[in-house]
């Protein structure tokens, strides 16, 4: 581990010599100070976008780098004490042909025409607030963490206002989004970085200003979180800050059944409320402390399943509200794979009774502390808070903090702990991070741990590079993860390795023929134990092709060797034996433009699985009726073979969800899914109404029903269901700005 670690920070030395200076003319936008508030309803009829002269310098990123967009498009900007103002003119020459369907907060915009607003409000050239509208307005946003974006990105839940016009010459925006909604720097003179981009869908064209070329990589967020090349806007004077103070109380109500025969004859009900708030007070205006109490999550989405047929555990990613907004402070680690800080750790089988987060910028310094308060969710509200600090009680807490050097590295430490009494578990690590070029970058991390159970203590530690460009890829990666690794606040998905992996890919741009896109990958990996003895090795090799109207079709295959040092089971009844294993597999999937009226997916992959067999065929499907309804549905089967006792079985998953929306404040969503090994329907079933912006009453439905153990799956024609859980809750939520 030493040797590792020493290697990683040699590798550290050679860093400044990567990064490189961005000397390049910086486009900028002035913002009009507006003495009369626009009425931000899309229709652009206000005196003070009369007195703007547009800005028209979009370009072309997709299918073509630098070219005039085939729809013109401009902006003008405007800004008063509180509020920055967008008004968007996006021309269209085949109107009835926009693609606008989605009315779902936080849903899928990008499946519609689109736009999006990067705001760099420190010029750091690494961190920004994202805002995303669709044709009808439909809002999205996300956190940009040192030019980093994930999925989780997008939980930031922002207030502001966004609204349309779609008429005979395309559709018109105008956006208004609040100061007090962002963080920014001491001063009465400032300049924000921007980015703004507009998609033509059907046309898979996607306009930039300023322009982020290629080379910052040819993926669909590539240009959103390149921060160190947004544009400037200027001419900001005198905003005012106020007071920063959002409370946002909740009320909920339960009822549950739980239902043990086909008659009904066994049931027990059980019916209770309960109450919290959440309270965000801005101390300054780049520092920001939120406050829960009893905090709820009934509101939730329910996981999508997942059967393992693996001996490792499985990643769910976090979905609640409180812990994503300004996730990516507290990201160290590989994500997915050894997080030193994992937030879904907390609270998911004990209630949260209170919990704060400060987060933000302390002069060059980003700063993250989390301290949560968790324990058996017993009794009522008031017994629930006499547990705090009680022997039942647990304390979680996470201290993160990162500073910037050189043009686009940071270094930072993590401290997390469990304490609950006595009994202890403590993180502590390190990492460095450099970009340098467009898409490039170095990483090294490192992470100890202390338990007051001596076996759980252990360390972990990785090293990276990564260059990247629009033609070119490579990687090289060496992680090691000792084999007491045991972070109580973290996920490890393996232990005892010293693994090394390698990837190269090739992706060149066709600017004729049927295909816009082709991608050659192969990745290399190979795991010894800490004992130096090997464990596996992957070697996995694919060729995809993207058309010019996004159709994707990839072919794969792969080689692996798996030592098992001890049997694992399969599945409860079936167990493969320890042993060597070596095994070849292809597969093939092709995706249609999710865009479409009509989209889905389809795959199969077979080959040798554990000196067995092992065939999965896939298939999702999508219906986008009106943006009023959205159905859609997948399937997944593995038939496996294995020469051992109860070896020949098959492993299902289905699913069913449907969007139904009557307006932009009011939808609803269900999730209904299968699989043979619980033999469990489950449904999740929950509405939605934004009563006032920020504030919302949920609607939510949980039940479940188990497929009688004498019937196989839920396809047989003679299979009995039983009922045996119904929850039905209601939560009122309500945004109170000060």
């Amino acid at each position: 581990m030493k040797l590792r670690i020493l290697v990683a920070v040699a590798l550290l030395g050679l860093l400044p010599a990567f990064a490189v200076a961005q000397n390049a003319p910086v486009p900028s936008i002035e913002a009009t100070y507006a003495t009369e508030k626009p009425r931000a309803d899309g229709l652009l009829d206000d005196a003070i976008w009369k007195q703007i002269q547009p800005m028209t310098d979009f370009v072309q990123r997709w299918p073509v780098e630098g070219a005039d967009p085939t729809e013109e498009s401009w902006v003008k900007i405007a800004y008063d004490e509180d509020y920055l103002y967008f008004a968007f003119q996006f021309s269209d020459k085949e109107p009835e042909l926009i693609r606008a369907k989605n009315m779902e907060r936080g849903g899928r915009n990008d499946r519609d025409d689109h736009a999006y607003i990067g705001i760099d409000t420190f010029l750091d050239g690494r961190n920004a607030f994202l805002f995303e509208m669709n044709a009808l307005g439909t809002q999205d946003d996300a956190l940009i963490a040192d030019e980093r974006m994930t999925l989780d990105s997008y939980s930031w839940d922002a207030v502001f206002v966004s609204e349309t016009v779609i008429n005979d010459k395309g559709w018109s925006m105008e956006v208004r989004i609040p100061f007090r909604q962002l963080r920014f720097p001491e001063g009465d003179d400032l300049t924000f970085g921007l980015w703004m981009r507009r998609t033509v869908n059907r046309k898979n064209e996607i306009q930039n200003w300023p322009l982020i070329p290629l080379t910052y990589g040819t993926g669909y967020s590539d240009d959103i979180r390149s921060v160190s090349r947004y544009g400037r806007l200027t001419g900001l004077k005198n905003i005012r800050r106020g007071k920063n103070i959002e409370i946002k109380p909740y009320v909920i109500s339960g009822a549950q059944n739980v239902r043990r025969d086909l008659k009904f004859e066994k049931t027990e009900s059980d019916t209770n409320y309960d109450a919290g708030f959440d309270l965000k007070y801005g101390i300054t205006s780049n520092l920001t402390l939120d406050l829960t109490v009893n905090t709820d999550f009934a509101q939730v989405e329910d996981d999508n399943t997942q059967l393992n047929l693996t001996r490792f555990s499985l990643f769910f990613p976090e979905k609640r509200e409180f812990f994503l907004e300004r996730a990516g402070i507290f990201e160290h680690g590989d994500s997915r794979r050894t997080q030193t800080f994992f937030s879904r750790q907390i609270g998911l089988t004990e209630a949260i009774l209170a919990g704060s987060r400060l987060t933000g910028q302390i002069g060059r310094f980003n700063v993250g502390l989390l301290n949560i308060e968790t324990a058996p969710d017993e009794g009522s509200f008031t017994d629930k808070m006499g547990q705090i600090f009680g022997d039942k009680s647990a304390n979680n807490s996470v201290a993160r903090l990162q500073t910037n050097f050189l043009n686009r590295g940071s270094a930072g430490f993590i401290f997390t702990n469990y304490d609950r009494a006595g009994s202890y578990n403590r993180a502590f690590g390190l990492d460095v991070s450099q970009r340098f070029g467009s898409a490039s970058s170095a990483d090294v991390w490192f992470t100890t741990v202390s338990d007051s159970n001596p076996d759980n203590e252990d360390q972990a530690a990785s090293a990276s590079v990564n260059f990247r460009n629009a033609l070119y890829g490579a990687s090289l990666s060496y992680t090691s993860v000792g084999e007491n690794f045991r972070p109580r606040l973290g996920f490890v998905q393996r232990r005892d390795i010293r693994q090394s992996i390698a990837t190269v890919t090739y992706s060149p741009i066709f600017e004729k023929g049927p295909f816009r896109q082709m991608t050659v990958h192969a990745m290399g990996i190979h795991t010894n134990g800490q004992d130096g003895e090997l464990q596996s090795w992957d070697f996995d090799p694919s060729v995809s092709f993207s058309t010019r109207e996004r159709d994707n079709i990839r072919f794969s295959g792969s080689r692996s060797f798996d030592r098992l040092e001890t049997a694992f089971n399969i599945r409860s009844n079936a167990s493969i034996p320890a042993g060597d294993y070596t095994y070849n597999r292809i597969a093939a999937r092709f995706t249609s433009d999710p865009s479409r009226k009509f989209s889905g997916t389809v795959g199969i992959e077979t080959g040798q699985f554990y000196h067995g067999n092992r065939t999965t065929m896939s298939a999702m499907a999508g219906y986008r009726q009106s943006k009023y309804l959205t159905l859609g549905g997948g399937l997944n089967r593995s038939s496996i073979d294995l020469p051992i006792a109860n070896g020949n079985f098959s492993a299902t998953t289905a699913s069913l969800d449907i969007l139904a929306s009557v307006s932009r404040k009011l939808f609803a969503k269900a999730l209904i899914q299968y699989d043979n090994f619980s033999r469990n329907v489950n449904a999740n079933i929950r509405v939605d109404w934004i009563h006032n912006p920020g504030s919302d009453l949920f609607l939510v439905f949980n039940t479940s029903y188990h497929v009688a153990d004498d019937h196989e799956t839920l396809f047989d024609p003679r299979a009995e269901l039983l009922m045996n859980n119904v929850v039905g809750v209601a939560k009122l939520t309500y945004l109170i700005l000060l």
